[in-house]
């Protein structure tokens, strides 16, 4: 009987010691890793598509718009310079936990002989958050060949106990991302000079490819339907040689493939993020919105806004509010119309006839970008008569209004009825639903007169969430 007794104690303290270590050792990570992937878990099992691949898919590809926009449920798991390799352990660790109907796989670095990323904080940021498993340990032994790496990405203990001194309240209270894995990109660049040509497929032999080709043959043994891409930038001949080979990949596997390097989805001038490889947030809706038809149209996915996943909705609603703090912190015009581009707000814009925004043609492409459809008959006029400017963007009832010079009206919206009018003094007003006040200022409390002041409506529930004021220099009085 004591030896039951003592065999159950050795059992306890055991199932303690690993308990407390797993806790401890979850306090010392870093927790970049938990706000991109941590809620993964959480949710793979609803996931009816996954989306693989380098920062061009974490940047451009936003599962919260695709549940608001399609129904579809999905998680977007790629990662800064994601290597294929990476790529595809990721799939496998992520099968483990989810029965996706889609894998959508961007084939950028194909070419690519590398294995791992050289920044070893991006390794752990995309590793760090997958639970010790089997295939972990598979995904370590295949991706590292010395003792030292394989300890210290299945055992992190190893790297991060000496951290004890940098905890914060972040290590306690983990705040898990609210973008299924995606992240926003918010700035504006010229592209690079470059230009898209009919280019030959050359073959490729590299690691690259040989992993591309194990995440098809595994999604494929499992009944998994893959689409590969080859997301927009301002590619040089060489990267539009190795999209070429993607598509002889894809004919070979019989997978569709979207080269985007080929389709007029996304505009250069107004989408990039950097001048040569990332587009902005503002790219990013448009190559959303065309993955979610396209899935939709070609793949018959369940529109699941129906099927009671409160847990989906309550995750978009704090989605939405984190868009809301992002656009409320941009200092400058330039990221605030970046981050305006975006179907689920909805807009008043008011330009006074003497801004400086009429000078720079990469501020009235960026107004244009509002609503890409929408041809902007009055903004042309503006421009050559330098007269003041109003715009009501209506994204829910998909209406456009413009006013300009002495020209004032009323007009309803789906967030109630909006009226623009010229006053006695010869300055305009801009009231909303039933208010007489004007959101609109002369001057603002620090003296500096707006010329360009913006309203903004959330969708979901018509509320102004917030207005902006930008002075002669174009950037916001707070």
């Amino acid at each position: 009987m004591k030896r039951v007794k003592a065999i159950l104690w050795i059992i306890l303290m055991a199932i303690l010691m690993a308990a407390a270590y797993k806790t401890v050792s979850f306090r010392l990570q870093g927790k970049m890793t938990y706000q991109k992937n941590g809620d993964l878990l959480r949710v793979a099992d609803d996931c009816d598509v996954l989306f693989l691949g380098t920062s061009h898919v974490t940047a451009e590809v936003f599962p919260m718009e695709l549940w608001k926009e399609y129904g579809i449920t999905s998680y977007n798991i790629s990662g800064y310079g994601h290597p294929m390799a990476l790529s595809y352990w990721m799939l496998m660790n992520t099968l483990d936990y989810a029965d996706p109907k889609v894998v959508v796989v961007d084939c950028y670095v194909m070419e690519s002989d590398a294995i791992v990323i050289r920044d070893e904080k991006f390794m752990h940021f995309s590793l760090d958050s997958i639970p010790l498993s089997k295939t972990k340990v598979m995904a370590v032994c295949d991706l590292f060949d010395d003792f030292d790496s394989r300890a210290e990405y299945l055992w992190s203990f190893s790297l991060y106990h000496d951290r004890w001194d940098e905890l914060k309240r972040d290590d306690f209270e983990v705040e898990y991302g609210k973008t299924r894995g995606a992240v926003f990109e918010v700035g504006l660049e010229k592209p690079d000079d470059f230009e898209i040509r009919d280019v030959e497929a050359e073959p490729i032999d590299s690691v690259g490819v040989t992993y591309l080709r194990k995440i098809v043959e595994a999604c494929q043994s499992r009944d998994i339907e893959v689409v590969l891409t080859f997301l927009p930038f301002p590619a040089q001949e060489d990267q539009q040689k190795v999209a070429a080979y993607a598509g002889e990949i894809a004919r070979e596997y019989d997978v569709d493939y979207l080269n985007f390097l080929q389709m007029d989805v996304v505009d250069y001038q107004t989408d990039c993020f950097d001048s040569y490889s990332h587009l902005n947030v503002a790219g990013g809706q448009k190559i959303t919105s065309f993955l979610g038809r396209y899935l939709q149209e070609n793949y018959g996915l369940a529109d699941h806004r129906q099927d009671g996943l409160d847990e989906w909705d309550a995750d978009y609603a704090a989605y939405q509010r984190y868009k809301i703090d992002k656009i409320q912190s941009q200092e400058s015009l330039q990221n605030y119309l970046v981050m305006m581009a975006d179907k689920s707000f909805s807009i008043c814009l008011y330009v006074d006839g003497e801004s400086k925004i009429w000078e720079y043609e990469q501020y009235v492409n960026q107004i244009r970008n509002l609503v890409p459809e929408y041809t902007f008959p009055a903004l042309d006029k503006v421009m050559r008569q330098g007269t003041d400017y109003c715009l009501i963007i209506d994204n829910v009832w998909e209406t456009v209004e413009e006013y300009y010079g002495q020209e004032g009206g009323e007009t309803e919206t789906s967030f109630g009825k909006v009226s623009y009018m010229g006053k006695e003094d010869g300055s305009k007003a801009l009231c909303l639903v039933d208010s007489e006040e004007s959101f609109l200022k002369e001057y603002c409390d620090d003296g500096r007169i707006p010329t360009v002041q913006i309203v903004l409506i959330n969708n979901l529930d018509g509320t102004v969430v917030d207005v902006q004021r930008f002075d002669e220099s174009l950037t916001v009085n707070k």
